[in-house]
């Protein structure tokens, strides 16, 4: 149900942003000429259908530039209910859609638009569309927590994630699913969910009586590989979309591509994207540009006001070092404002909630995120990166990569002066394993997901928390 609403406001976009296009390509057009006209006192100006006849050319060309790029860029392609259009999408979309649009209007023997128009163009039209996909999303999520549109789902077999899976399919933060109830051999947690035996229950009947839209089938699950390998062809036959739930969420699968030997299927395992020495580049140069700004503009008179409240507040150094693991588990010097009183037990004691050792602008400066400025420093120096997994103390580390499993890919790139953990706020005290293993998810999803928009998103995400204040932060 979920899946058919969202075809249907994304064909809906679609045409919006056609008729956008259109709009504005004749808006500007009429601009152009009635400026012409003005300037050379001719007394005819131009109709609509002049515009047409004289253009018609490269107002088709322009529009199948758009199909073509959105076609390759997946632009309408349905994605997960709460990200309409990923930012990347979007910026890709913008980016080579401008360069198209000023290529066609540079190429004709009389330009179609001025520089100064073509950006009006083009700036009115991304606007639009911009505005009309975020009212979708709103309006979309909007049904979605009325109780409309709303998927029916049931899960199917038990490993170490279908319990994880269940209490995120009842929660808040995924809207519009519809538990139905969990189908295994083992009945054992039928006091926590709707529990049916396989054996015992008409799985046709279970599908139609329930309108089951979604199946998550357990992979290496108390029902065999054999049953699962049908209960595949199952939902295949019936044409209800299924997805497997893997037995490790730390599972070493990043992404799967589909190659054929001869005309035999097989799966290839694709790199993480930091393998790829473009995407390593280009993550260190905006890395170096962003943090030298960064202490140009801000750490530079930041540095000797915070330095001041620091020294007047508590006896001490103005900077704490401490060794952490980098990239590759490699120990470097992570710089901070001092935050607490001077003690041995500081670089090996973790950080407890109202810590006594913790002074009063350390407070300030730990609730702000201001502490970890002088990472900066870190960054230019290479040791660090702008975004990335926070480095934890190395006691911690000792410990939690023999408890939690997966643990060591945090260190497969530069730890991050800010990170996905920490504005999905999983950062703070550690009162458990499962806190640890909260922000290990998100560093591992980091790792598997990297992009520059992902990037840009953090860092965005951070400044806001940096405004309000976390409260998780201790």
């Amino acid at each position: 149900m979920k899946n058919m609403l969202l075809k249907k406001i994304y064909k809906l976009l679609n045409i919006i942003d056609y008729l956008f296009i259109s709009f504005f390509f004749f808006f500007f057009l009429r601009i152009k000429y009635r400026y012409l006209d003005n300037v050379t006192l001719k007394i005819e100006t131009w109709k609509f259908e002049d515009l047409i006849y004289t253009h018609y050319k490269v107002f088709i060309l322009i529009l199948l530039i758009w199909t073509l790029i959105s076609s390759k860029n997946k632009y309408y392609n349905v994605l997960v209910y709460k990200n309409f259009g990923k930012i990347k999408r979007y910026i890709n979309q913008v980016l080579y859609f401008s360069i198209a649009v000023y290529a066609i209007s540079g190429i004709k023997e009389e330009p179609l638009f001025s520089n100064d128009i073509t950006l009006k163009f083009l700036l009115s039209f991304f606007c639009c569309s911009f505005f009309i996909r975020l009212f979708a999303l709103y309006f979309y999520n909007y049904l979605l927590k009325s109780g409309y549109a709303t998927s029916n789902v049931c899960v199917i077999g038990i490993n170490k994630n279908t319990e994880t899976i269940i209490n995120t399919l009842n929660s808040k933060c995924v809207l519009g699913n519809n538990f139905k109830g969990l189908i295994a051999k083992d009945i054992s947690l039928k006091n926590l969910y709707p529990v049916f035996q396989i054996n015992s229950i008409d799985l046709n009947d279970f599908i139609k009586k329930n309108k089951i839209d979604k199946i998550y089938l357990s992979q290496m699950s108390d029902l065999g590989d054999k049953m699962i390998e049908q209960l595949v062809i199952f939902c295949q036959k019936k044409h209800i979309e299924f997805f497997l739930i893997p037995n490790s969420k730390y599972g070493d699968v990043t992404k799967l591509e589909i190659q054929y030997l001869d005309t035999f299927p097989i799966l290839k395992i694709r790199m993480f994207p930091l393998d790829l020495s473009n995407s390593q580049f280009m993550k260190n140069i905006l890395d170096k540009i962003f943090s030298f700004l960064f202490c140009l503009f801000f750490l530079s008179w930041l540095f000797p006001i915070i330095s001041f409240l620091i020294l007047i507040d508590s006896r001490g150094s103005v900077i704490f070092k401490q060794k952490r693991n980098g990239l590759n588990g490699k120990e470097f010097d992570c710089y901070k404002f001092r935050t607490m009183n001077t003690s041995s037990t500081n670089s090996i004691i973790e950080t407890k909630r109202n810590d006594s050792r913790v002074t009063k602008i350390g407070k300030f400066l730990r609730k702000t995120s201001l502490d970890e400025i002088p990472q900066f420093i870190n960054v230019l120096k290479g040791e660090m990166s702008v975004v990335g997994p926070r480095p934890h103390m190395i006691v911690q580390d000792i410990y939690y990569k023999e408890v939690i499993e997966k643990y060591y890919l945090r260190h497969y790139v530069k730890p991050g002066i800010t990170g996905l953990a920490q504005v999905r706020g999983y950062r703070g005290a550690i009162d458990s394993n499962e806190d640890m293993e909260k922000r290990i998810s998100a560093d591992v999803f980091y790792v598997r997901n990297w992009s520059i928009a992902l990037d840009i998103k953090i860092i965005l995400q951070t400044f806001l928390l940096m405004i309000k204040g976390d409260d998780n932060a201790i």
